[in-house]
């Protein structure tokens, strides 16, 4: 029995968490369940527009969206657009009997609407409510009309009031992404350093093979984190959950500030420790290679044991971890100094990576300004 009762809680929990990953569940379960609600309510709509019932659903469906300051908009918008349409196709309508040369005055009037800034992803709509409502309505323009802005605007609002009642907040989805941001720098760090560990330095294109795609899960990022941050507009659960929002919001940016900087120390590494250069341009050199190597690595660990219920902590990552990582990063800069003052050169590119290797480090452990120490 306790077996059973375990086993149930653990597939009830997947289940909670699949759900909590992937939005567009909730947005099917509301999509279906507005449609239903508005075809049931438009089978008591009485005159002309009750011949076209099926723009409510349409509506519903249209003003269901995964936030709901986004179904108000995508409602507002497409009725806008609708309704804009319509007008043009009742305008041209009044001029002449629909034939060729009218269908195509109401496309590419619909058309340049729809580049009208403020309809937005429902500019499309004018072109198409201007035809339909040129051939469909024709009979009865005024009547065709009514029912199909009218019914989509009836559609929309259940579509609305649905999305109220059931308000997505995806903060689960978000924090995917950011853990996939986290682990892909990691692993370029702890790339970068297994090519410092070798005996000579990489090709440039052995470098190459060790560079990892960023921007297109840093942009993935930034998206997933916009529209979580759009779902707490006018949202009742939003309240709620404001903390861990605003400690998601500050892991991004933190996250955000570290990819530009472990795509700068990649850079600096790959472009002047190659094996092609001579060993007089070499930036670092068989000395300073070990120490940059650890220090690498142990950021990567530190990014690692990021957890997420530590968010906006002020150590982020764990202590113990985040220690170690300071103290290699201070030995590379001792390692850099000494050899700075046994050869008398500037080292500059080396000065470069510590500082760079520093801001890192803070922007793991303290989300905020980056650290400036040279």
């Amino acid at each position: 029995m306790v077996d059973s009762a375990r086993r149930a809680r653990r597939w009830t929990g997947g289940l909670v968490r699949t759900w909590a990953r992937h939005p567009r569940y909730g947005l099917a379960a509301k999509a279906a369940l507005a449609a239903s609600l508005a075809w049931a309510v438009v089978q008591l709509v009485p005159g002309p527009a009750a011949a076209y019932p099926y723009y409510a659903p349409l509506g519903a469906v249209i003003a269901t969206s995964t936030t709901l300051a986004g179904s108000a908009r995508e409602a507002a918008q497409t009725v806008v657009a609708i309704s804009l349409g319509a007008a043009v196709a009742l305008g041209v309508d009044a001029l002449a009997y629909p034939n060729g040369a009218t269908i195509a005055v109401v496309v590419a009037l619909g058309v340049l609407l729809a580049g009208w800034r403020a309809l937005g992803d429902s500019g499309s709509w004018v072109a198409t409510a201007a035809l339909f409502t040129l051939i469909i309505g024709d009979r009865d323009p005024f009547g065709y009309v009514a029912g199909y802005a009218g019914l989509t605007l009836l559609g929309a609002a259940i579509g609305l009031a649905v999305t109220a009642a059931f308000p997505p907040l995806p903060l689960a989805p978000a924090q995917a992404q950011l853990a996939q941001l986290r682990d892909l720098l990691a692993d370029q760090l702890d790339d970068l350093a297994a090519g410092l560990r070798q005996e000579s330095p990489p090709a440039g294109h052995e470098w190459q093979e060790r560079m990892h795609a960023i921007d297109p899960v840093l942009n993935s990022t930034r998206t997933a984190v916009q529209l979580s941050d759009q779902a707490r507009r006018g949202n009742r659960r939003a309240r709620r959950y404001a903390e861990e929002a605003q400690q998601q919001y500050e892991h991004a940016r933190a996250l955000e500030s570290l990819a530009f900087l472990v795509a700068d120390v990649t850079e600096l590494v790959r472009e002047h420790e190659t094996a092609e250069l001579q060993m007089d341009e070499i930036a670092m050199g068989p000395t300073l290679r070990p120490p940059t190597a650890q220090a690498l690595a142990a950021i990567a660990a530190a990014l690692r044991s990021i957890a997420d219920d530590a968010i906006g902590d002020d150590v982020v990552g764990d202590p113990a971890v985040v220690a170690t990582a300071r103290v290699a990063v201070e030995e590379l800069a001792g390692h850099v100094r000494r050899q700075r003052t046994a050869t008398g050169g500037d080292l500059f590119v080396a000065g470069s990576v510590v500082t760079t290797l520093r801001r890192c480090l803070t922007a793991v452990v303290a989300p905020g300004p980056a650290d400036t120490r040279h």
